[in-house]
């Protein structure tokens, strides 16, 4: 589809006409914490005739306390509320007729009391996978394996998440993707996405969005979408967790959390460590086929790391009155690394005879922290869900580190160099939102938003000369970039009738760039505008059944380390460098989705199609006469994919639950010349578990990645299974599990494939499997009397 069909296709959706039949009437409302007036998220809300109180519809409040029926029936009706911990209530009856369609009630307030309400209650537990307009919610605090798990454990259950055997996650195939956490940049995550979710803790996670057509609202980064991470919120009273876990391939975590409220002030906190003491090894075999330098190079590689990190963040939240709160927050982490890989080569001619052997090592030490602040200020007017919220987010990090490189060539000469880093970023954010309902179920959503992005890095390089380490200026890489992104966005819901509901959108996103690559004497600086149209249509069957319909333009740009031009000679065979004449990359990306919630079955299927124009892609290159792999970044042209997924969530016993789901995707990729790949690729998650009774359960699960095609190959598959085993003591305070992974496999090999009319390269890497995990919580407080405060701007992930 060209860019003008798709402005067409946006045109049109906003264009669509109001005055549509109405069929049915709907009551909206909101439930709320009598004592703090804040929202109640999880109450239960029934739909009952008012005669009989026979039940005709429930549903369950939302994270701002909102809840809604929609094609109700002509007739007499009462509204139900109930919630753990909380007397129930019971609202006037209500009138639905042709002169009173819709009903808006004000806001409703719960007592917070241990009665509950009789012929009425529903259990107020989440599925364990649900969709919410563009969002796909894997809710974490359902699943019994959270406790020895970490957030990269988790995703492999989440449909159109895929986690190779390294942990690098891919969203629709995609490596390209926004992670925040509680919808804000954080120090934690932002430094190493992967190496972050692979040590931060899944007890201490609340849910998981998967947002792969966001709407105008959200930023405009990232191809693949946004995987926002929500964890724990406030409670009245308090309540908090202990946790520790061992992992007997070298793996270990343990830390805390808290939460409280009283009055008007709350606070959440968490603090966790965890090491990393694993070991892996990689193989690489790269046959040349370039006239009069034809040959075969094989390299070994051993990896042994130790790696530990601590982790913290508070959050204080004080509600001035009933329409205004502040919330200040601030978070960290410290990162200590020492990683050792000795390599050897061999180098081999046409005839395999051999040329030339060498003995390599490389080792690292590294050191870093991030440091993260803010405040969110947020205003509620008289009406409810009109609303003012300005927040303001800080994030710094900083590197620093050496390495020492160790070359013995036969026949050749020996070298010794040491590369010392240091590496400095900051990130500012500043964003406004507001939100204004209109009549008839309309809502209208804008803001803007500013970034400011900073970052220096001064490498330099010592060699060792008759004894002594000598400064070598001209392996010097030393450079700072400077990124400014100014955004405005306006969302405008409205309703067709009483089951459709469109959500047109516009983002308008200006990028400024400047780079200075000292070292090698180059400077970029870029400025370009990036129209972002968005739309959500979502069409309600029945009451917990809906289709949706969704489209987002995204985007890449490309990052310093794509753009540096500086050549990486640690490994001599194999070097690395950016391209500073990179654009950036903007995606269309497409989705239909379906959403069924039964009494004993969750059902969801989805299609989604992206193609993508000057894709940044990796690209591999032989040099003809030294025979020196390259590799480096350039936008390749075009790509596409189609993807197809689903998940089901069902009961076969009152005891018995099985969850499965799957993705099966198309792609494409083609530079418009000399380079062309296609491929299927594939992914399927099986996961039942079992309570026994006596508060004892297990879990089991197995997957299957086939790996994917890329523009000269392909990546490796990736295959997994195992289970676990929960006992919860003391009224389920206390709870102890055992988990095995892959206990027959001792390691998981992972295959990729470049194949080029120079060469054929074939990387396999070896990751240990054959582990098992202890694991022990303790939790303490009031667990049944939660309450949440009010979400600020930075929890819509903007």
């Amino acid at each position: 589809m060209t860019q003008k069909g798709i402005w067409l296709l946006f045109l049109l959706c906003i264009a669509v006409t109001l005055q549509a039949r109405q069929q049915g009437g709907s009551i909206t409302g909101q439930v709320g914490d009598s004592i703090s007036r804040k929202p109640l998220e999880f109450a239960t809300v029934v739909l009952m005739q008012a005669g009989d109180r026979k039940t005709v519809a429930h549903a369950l409040t939302d994270g701002k306390g909102d809840f809604q029926f929609t094609g109700i029936a002509f007739g007499h009706y009462q509204i139900g509320i109930t919630m753990l911990g909380y007397a129930p209530r019971i609202v006037d009856s209500l009138q639905v007729d042709a002169a009173h369609l819709y009903h808006r009630l004000s806001p409703r307030y719960l007592s917070p009391t241990t009665q509950q309400l009789s012929g009425v209650t529903v259990a107020g537990k989440k599925p364990l996978i649900e969709l919410q307009d563009e969002k796909l919610i894997y809710n974490v605090e359902n699943d019994i394996d959270k406790d020895n798990s970490s957030a990269s454990d988790i995703m492999r259950k989440i449909p159109m998440v895929t986690v190779d055997a390294d942990g690098t996650i891919k969203l629709k195939g995609q490596t390209n993707y926004k992670v925040l956490l509680n919808g804000r940049a954080t120090s934690i995550i932002t430094r190493d996405p992967k190496e972050a979710l692979k040590a931060y803790p899944a007890s201490i996670i609340k849910k998981i969005e998967i947002i792969t057509e966001p709407s105008a609202k959200y930023d405009a980064e990232g191809i693949g979408g946004i995987i926002n991470i929500i964890t724990q919120r406030q409670v009245i009273g308090y309540n908090g967790s202990l946790y520790a876990n061992y992992n007997t391939i070298g793996r270990f975590s343990g830390g805390g959390t808290i939460s409280a409220r009283q009055k008007k002030v709350g606070v959440s906190a968490y603090a966790g460590g965890n090491g990393d003491q694993t070991k892996n090894s990689s193989t690489i075999s790269r046959e040349s086929f370039i006239p009069g330098n034809r040959g075969l190079l094989e390299q070994n590689t051993d990896t042994r790391r130790n790696n530990k990190m601590f982790y913290g963040s508070l959050e204080l939240t004080y509600d001035m009155d009933s329409s205004n709160a502040l919330t200040i927050f601030g978070n960290g982490s410290l990162n200590n690394m020492t990683q050792r890989m000795p390599q050897t080569s061999f180098w081999y001619d046409s005839t395999n005879k051999p040329i030339q052997s060498a003995t390599n090592s490389s080792d690292s030490y590294n050191k870093g922290h991030g440091f993260g602040a803010g405040l969110d200020f947020q205003h509620k007017f008289k009406q409810p869900g009109h609303e003012l919220s300005v927040a303001f987010n800080y994030v710094n990090g900083y590197g620093d580190g050496y390495t020492d490189n160790s070359q013995h060539y036969v026949p050749g000469t020996d070298s010794f160099y040491r590369n010392n880093n240091l590496f400095t970023s900051r990130n500012i954010n500043v964003q406004a939102d507001y939100t204004l309902p209109l009549p008839h179920e309309q809502r209208l959503e804008t803001g803007f938003k500013g970034t400011f992005l900073h970052n220096e890095s001064s490498a330099t390089q010592e060699v060792r000369k008759e004894g002594n380490m000598v400064p070598n200026p001209s392996r010097d890489n030393i450079f700072n970039t400077q990124q400014n992104i100014l955004a405005f966005y306006i969302t405008y819901r409205f309703k067709i009738g009483s089951k459709l509901s469109i959500k047109p959108g516009f983002r308008l996103e200006q990028t400024q760039q400047t780079g200075d690559f000292i070292s090698t004497h180059t400077r970029i600086k870029s400025d370009y505008t990036s129209p972002i149209p968005t739309v959500n249509i979502t069409w309600q069957l029945q009451q917990m059944t809906s289709l949706s319909l969704s489209y987002s333009r995204r985007l890449q740009r490309p990052n310093i380390f794509s753009l540096n031009p500086y050549v990486n000679d640690n490994d001599p065979y194999n070097i690395f460098y950016g391209n500073p004449h990179l654009k950036p990359s903007y995606a269309n990306s497409f989705g239909l989705y379906f959403n069924k919630i039964m009494e004993k079955v969750t059902f969801n299927a989805g299609a989604d199609y992206t193609f993508t124009n000057d894709a940044i892609q990796n690209i591999l290159t032989v040099d003809s006469t030294k025979g020196i792999t390259s590799t480096t970044y350039d936008n390749i042209g075009k790509s596409s994919a189609v993807g197809l997924s689903a998940s089901m969530r069902f009961a076969l016993t009152k005891k018995w639950n099985v969850s499965i789901n799957g993705r099966g995707n198309y792609s494409d990729f083609s530079n418009g010349s000399n380079l062309h790949s296609s491929g299927l690729s594939g992914s399927a998650y099986f996961n039942t578990d079992y309570n026994f009774g006596h508060d004892f359960r297990t879990d089991a699960y197995c997957y299957y990645y086939s790996g994917s095609p890329s523009v000269q190959g392909s990546s490796g598959s990736n295959i997994g299974y195992g289970f676990t085993l929960r006992k919860d003591f003391l009224n389920k305070k206390l709870s102890a599990s055992l988990s095995a992974d892959q206990p027959f496999r001792k390691q998981r090999p992972m295959v990729s494939d470049v194949t080029d009319p120079s060469f054929h390269r074939v990387s396999t890497y070896y990751f240990p499997a054959n582990s098992y995990t202890i694991s022990v919580s303790w939790r303490f407080g009031k667990l049944t009397t939660s309450a949440t405060r009010n979400k600020s701007v930075v929890d819509t992930g903007m």
